[in-house]
């Protein structure tokens, strides 16, 4: 009964290193106040395969998403769902020029970006800076918070005649886990 119970043991320990040598998925979550709101940063990591940069640069256009959403912890019980927000970038390869058009949509808000390099797309695009998610005020002080983050990846609009032509052709997606911040309190924050 020992050496089952270790070989087990052995075994669960190899396949959780294996899942988190990965290395794919979203991570540095940080939770901070500016301006009495409640931002929040994130790293996504590992989701940039070749494939990936291969049918971005062919003239597949690629959707990129993080869902963020905010908890409120109760004991006992499952946690509520408090906000959540989706931010959208939308990259597109322009062969003509050699550049990376990457837009961003947050909300109601629209940003546009121009990269010359892909490695300079990667990097904007991989990265979640001080998301503003709520007011501080919209939070009770007495109750514990914390931030939920998912990225996924889609491919997004085919040009107009390949979208025809190439039709049984499978692209990529991706989707991580769900990625927690620790727990914090608004009076963290004070």
């Amino acid at each position: 009964m020992f050496r089952f119970i270790s070989i087990s043991a052995i075994f669960i320990f190899l396949w959780v290193s294996a899942v988190w040598a990965g290395g794919e998925g979203i991570t540095d979550i940080a939770v901070t106040q500016s301006n009495n709101e409640l931002m929040v940063s994130a790293v996504y990591q590992g989701g940039f395969t070749a494939e990936i940069k291969n049918e971005i640069i062919n003239g597949i256009s690629r959707e990129f998403f993080y869902y963020i959403v905010l908890h409120r912890v109760i004991s006992n019980w499952l946690d509520a769902e408090k906000i959540s927000m989706t931010i959208k970038y939308t990259v597109k390869y322009d062969a003509l020029k050699n550049q990376f058009l990457v837009i961003k949509s947050t909300g109601g808000s629209r940003e546009e970006q121009v990269f010359d390099s892909y490695d300079e797309m990667v990097g904007w695009v991989s990265r979640i800076e001080r998301i503003s998610l709520t007011p501080i005020k919209a939070l009770s002080r007495n109750h514990k918070y914390y931030v939920s983050i998912k990225a996924e990846i889609k491919a997004g609009e085919l040009p107009f005649l390949l979208r025809y032509l190439l039709f049984f052709i499978p692209y990529s997606e991706f989707s991580t886990a769900w990625a927690d911040s620790g727990e914090f309190m608004v009076k963290d924050f004070k």
